[in-house]
């Protein structure tokens, strides 16, 4: 069924759905206790897990700008929930951590990543004029996962059926939506890849190789790569962050749970901020909200509240997730359409390091203290660092639209004077070519 006969919010729909049921690997923190238990691995060792997750999952992200060139969006999303289901298909028989590494980590990591930007990109195309709000609706799903897949999760490890059943239960799931959702890839009649937001218009389209030379790119990577790396780093240990301080084990599991639902639903909530307020006060807006909530944590493990902590553990979820949304809505917006499956990875993978780095800091805190509040202490410099960087990025922005439309007026400019004979643009590799590109949805060439 080709694209110009698909409702787009069907295409939401479905994409929505399919974040959700390969957005398990944030609900890592569940499997946690029964995994140590059984073999008797330590804190360091099991947060390794999701920290290889978090990094293949930047690379499965950037992989797609490529291979989408060479095959299709949909070809990419048939690999990706083969690596998911796969992966966890053979968690279920682990019992060496360099399968946990390899199996969760390694192979669902990649395909959650490949699966998230094939999904990005395929549903921004046939929402153009509300980017924001498509966007945080769509990876709604993917925050969403680690409650709604971790609540059953949860359920099975804690039954007679163990945490082997968890794996091959959501492995089944996996397969059933991916059968599902590949029908629903598919490029948007002309009418409607032409629509345009009302703010902050796309006003040019640069590949990789310029938008990484670019400082609004450094700031923007700056600004969410702290908040979400920490963030990152409390969504994997958030059940044993909640027992530290005295909770029961149903309170702990439902702490875990609330996180993984504000990352779920904080997702829309950021691109509708966006699209009403404008990027730059949502970039202003959000380290300022992070700050506050860290200040809550720290406070409530100082305190031993666990009940604040849940409610602090909400929040950080709900701003994880309107950080997580900003990233499509700003590459695009900034840098284009046309590369965008390319620039979002790219950004991703800066993110990657800082989601190696936090956990592994958070649990070596951990071992070293018997605690957590060392950890909780840091998280406020980090947020007015991405404050700082968030009130840069527009004038950053704002200097490579000057230059961009000084490139453009040059190229006018030679063409008028007939300085390009042959035909070729010269107005710097961040112009869009009439020939020669690819349909990401199809493989096919553009003519």
């Amino acid at each position: 069924m080709g694209g110009s006969g698909r409702n787009r919010y069907a295409v939401l729909a479905v994409g929505t759905a399919t974040m959700l049921m390969f957005g398990t690997i944030y609900a890592w923190s569940i499997f946690i206790p029964p995994l140590e238990a059984q073999f008797g691995w330590t804190r360091s060792q099991t947060s390794i897990t999701f920290s290889i997750a978090m990094i293949c999952l930047s690379l499965g992200m950037v992989s797609v700008g490529e291979l989408s060139k060479r095959f299709s969006l949909k070809a990419c999303f048939v690999v990706s929930t083969a690596l998911i289901a796969f992966g966890l298909f053979m968690c279920r028989s682990v019992t060496e951590l360099w399968q946990l590494y390899l199996f969760y980590g390694v192979c669902c990591g990649f395909g959650s990543g490949m699966s998230y930007t094939v999904w990005t990109t395929n549903v921004l195309a046939w929402f153009g004029d509300r980017i924001g709000f498509a966007s945080g609706v769509l990876v709604m799903g993917f925050g969403m996962g680690a409650a709604v897949l971790g609540t059953f999760a949860s359920w099975l490890i804690y039954s007679p059926l163990g945490w082997e059943a968890a794996f091959l239960a959501i492995a089944a799931i996996v397969v059933l939506e991916g059968l599902v959702a590949v029908r629903f890839i598919a490029s948007p009649p002309a009418r409607i890849a032409a629509l345009a937001p009302k703010r902050d218009r796309v006003g040019v389209n640069l590949p990789g190789s310029r938008v990484v030379r670019e400082p609004s790119f450094w700031l923007f990577c700056i600004w969410r790569s702290f908040v979400m790396g920490l963030g990152g780093a409390i969504i994997a240990e958030a059940s044993v962050m909640m027992a530290g301080i005295g909770s029961s084990v149903g309170l702990a599991t439902f702490a875990a749970c609330c996180l993984g639902a504000g990352n779920g639903f904080g997702r829309p909530l950021g691109g509708v901020l966006y699209d009403r307020i404008g990027q730059f006060k949502t970039l202003v807006l959000l380290p300022a909200c992070a700050l506050a909530v860290s200040v809550a944590m720290i406070a409530a493990y100082v305190f031993r509240m666990p009940e604040l902590l849940a409610a602090a553990l909400l929040l950080e979820g709900v701003l994880y997730g309107m950080y997580a949304a900003i990233n499509t809505s700003y590459m695009r917006n900034t840098f284009g359409q046309e590369h965008l499956a390319m620039n979002t990875g790219i950004s991703a993978v800066v993110l990657a390091p800082f989601n190696l780095v936090f956990p592994l800091l958070a649990a070596a805190i951990f071992e070293a203290s018997g605690e957590y509040l060392a950890f909780f202490l840091i998280v406020p410099a980090f947020s007015l660092l991405s404050l700082a960087a968030g009130a840069l990025c527009r004038p950053a922005n704002e200097r490579l639209m000057k230059r961009c439309r000084a490139e453009t007026a040059e190229e006018i400019e030679i063409e008028a004077e007939g300085g390009l004979g042959d035909g070729v643009s010269r107005a710097g590799d961040g112009a869009p070519s009439a020939e020669g590109g690819v349909d990401p949805w199809h493989g096919t060439p553009i003519r």
